[in-house]
């Protein structure tokens, strides 16, 4: 790279001339354009990542009124089984999220995967077993749900 800046500025010739002129504020130009802070801000660390989907469940119990939903809806379009295809295989990591026991993230776990094999065996058709599977999948939620042992934020107040 030496080589390169050493023959436009050693040339005589008018380029090397100009060169030698344009040189500092093309180099100043790139430094100020290319380290300009992102003044945006942002909500999450992972917001750069990847944009979050507007049928994201807000917590457990909403993936259970998502897919009921969708359910209800007669003829469902293909966006809307795609949707429910996409719930079924977020319900693990939304459960994951909770502080359920491993005990009772496990059957979340072991349902959705196995629904979600039966979808794709399906091409995505909502059978009338996929069907039934999925409103197994929601009670399942509904009881998981229950389990989910409350918040502990008091317990230093009260120790104190």
């Amino acid at each position: 790279m030496m080589k390169c800046w050493n023959r436009v500025f050693s040339r005589s010739s008018m380029g090397g001339i100009a060169a030698r002129a344009w040189a500092p504020t093309a180099i100043a130009l790139v430094l100020l354009v290319g380290c300009t802070p992102d003044t945006a801000v942002k909500t999450s660390h992972f917001e750069h990542d990847h944009v979050v989907a507007a049928h994201w469940p807000a917590d457990l119990a909403d993936v259970a009124v998502k897919l009921r939903e969708r359910l209800a809806i007669e003829n469902a379009s293909e966006s809307t089984r795609h949707e429910i295809a996409e719930l079924i295989s977020w319900t693990a990591e939304v459960a994951a999220d909770t502080n359920l026991a491993e005990a009772d993230w496990l059957p979340l776990y072991n349902a959705s995967e196995s629904l979600a094999s039966n979808l794709r065996a399906a091409k995505g058709d909502l059978t009338d077993e996929n069907r039934k599977q999925i409103e197994s999948l929601c009670d399942l939620v509904d009881e998981a749900v229950n389990k989910i042992p409350p918040q502990l934020n008091s317990l230093a107040k009260d120790q104190s």
